[in-house]
């Protein structure tokens, strides 16, 4: 398990936190690149090979499903065998899981990208970020701010670049794009990930257990299901994932193809939400350790509630100033609910609060999967999309009133002061 100790930093120079900051965070948005090429590469592979969305939609779900589900396992695999080894392994994976789907095969694709490309990028994916900052820092705020940030910025800020490689090239130039940054990211990881850049070295002999057992994983759960506040926290954080992931990687692009945009308008609108994501994201992490956790997190829920109620309406066959508008307002607020979810684990599990956001997370994703099967089932009844943010809407304001309604205390001996809540 985690070894607690009061300060992580005064193992390492704040140099050496800056750069395990920047390869996590470069690691982070490495991965988020590929999970909203699912949506681009949906509706690039129907034109091209004339596939359906319901030919994809297993692997797509799969995916989903292990973004979440394999995070606790990988922090257990760099706990054991080291950090920089298990990355770049997920990093490699990424790359075989690309070549694999760019063979053109409907099965092929649907078992690579489900098991291969979901597992690697599941391995890196916040709760990578919540493992990184809790490791590196003992003000954990801010940093899960920036990582968080790196997220989404991969998640959206190249997908535009995906999609013009697949408008000029064809679909399998996006899949190269991404396996591209993988390769260079291990790279960086080979040249940086060391003690003397970055302290690795020491933190893992000093906050790491090599023994930890792969029972062990299970046994945080255990003890964390037991307690109510897990529950709680895996219910909002479901109902985060189904308007956030569950939203945008999926269903935006094939709504705005559906009014008449092409998917690189579109792509245009997923960049403005990943770049105003950061500014979000960070302001995000600061306020969870200066301000109540629980007002941030019901107040961020509201905002994004409005966004996706208005939404609908403003849908057109191109770019609008109130698209637009929509880009940076729903990125200010898209993953701003993720450093106080974390904050919260931290808070009510002391020491164990990311590998406890690790199962957290895999809660993220299956609200994420069951919004893209409604929104398949609202489409294929409707003909359309829009009922579909009109429930993601509700489940927003749903999740407010949940997280202001709710008390979070720590556990025991959790080691965390908490923020007012």
């Amino acid at each position: 398990m985690v070894e607690h100790t009061p300060s992580p930093e005064a193992a390492v120079t704040r140099g050496q936190q800056m750069v395990a900051v920047a390869l996590a965070g470069l690691a982070i948005i490495t991965a988020g690149s590929f999970t909203t090429l699912s949506g681009l590469l949906t509706a690039e592979l129907g034109q091209a090979l004339g596939w359906t969305s319901s030919a994809t939609a297993v692997g797509v779900a799969i995916n989903m499903a292990l973004y979440g589900a394999a995070a606790p396992f990988a922090l257990h695999a760099m706990t054991r065998f080291g950090i920089r080894r298990v990355t770049v392994i997920a990093l490699a994976g990424l790359i075989v899981g690309s070549a694999l789907c760019a063979l053109g095969n409907v099965w092929i694709f649907n078992l690579a990208w489900g098991l291969i490309v979901g597992s690697a990028t599941g391995a890196l994916t916040m709760a990578y970020g919540a493992f990184v900052a809790r490791l590196w820092f003992a003000r954990t705020g801010t940093a899960t701010g920036v990582l968080t940030a790196a997220a989404v910025i991969g998640q959206f800020a190249f997908l535009p670049g995906w999609a013009c490689l697949a408008g000029v090239f064809g679909w399998r130039a996006a899949l190269v794009g991404a396996s591209s940054l993988a390769l260079v990211t291990i790279v960086a990881h080979g040249l940086f990930m060391t003690e003397r850049a970055s302290g690795i070295k020491s933190i893992q002999a000093r906050r790491l257990d090599t023994n930890e057992r792969l029972s062990d994983v299970l046994g945080v759960l255990r003890e964390a299901v037991a307690q109510p506040t897990f529950w709680i926290i895996a219910a909002h954080f479901a109902m985060c994932g189904a308007t956030t992931n569950g939203l945008m990687w999926s269903s935006f692009t094939p709504a705005a193809v559906n009014h008449g945009m092409s998917t690189e308008a579109a792509s245009t609108i997923l960049l403005l939400i990943g770049l105003f994501n950061v500014p979000g994201t960070i302001a995000a992490g600061w306020l969870s350790d200066r301000m109540s956790r629980r007002a941030l997190l019901a107040m961020v829920f509201l905002l994004r509630a409005a966004t996706l109620a208005v939404l609908p309406w403003l849908l057109a066959d191109q770019l609008t100033p109130m698209l637009i508008a929509f880009g940076v307002v729903f990125g200010l607020f898209d993953v701003a609910t993720v450093p106080p979810v974390i904050a919260l684990a931290n808070q009510v599990f002391g020491h164990r609060g990311p590998a406890v956001f690790a199962w957290i997370n895999g809660a993220h994703q299956l609200g994420a999967g069951a919004m893209v099967a409604a929104g398949g089932l609202i489409q294929g009844t409707t003909g359309s999309f829009f009922g579909l943010w009109l429930l993601a809407a509700a489940t927003c304001v749903t999740a407010a009133l949940t997280v202001y309604a709710s008390r979070y205390r720590p556990i025991g001996t959790a080691g965390t002061a908490p923020s007012p809540a």
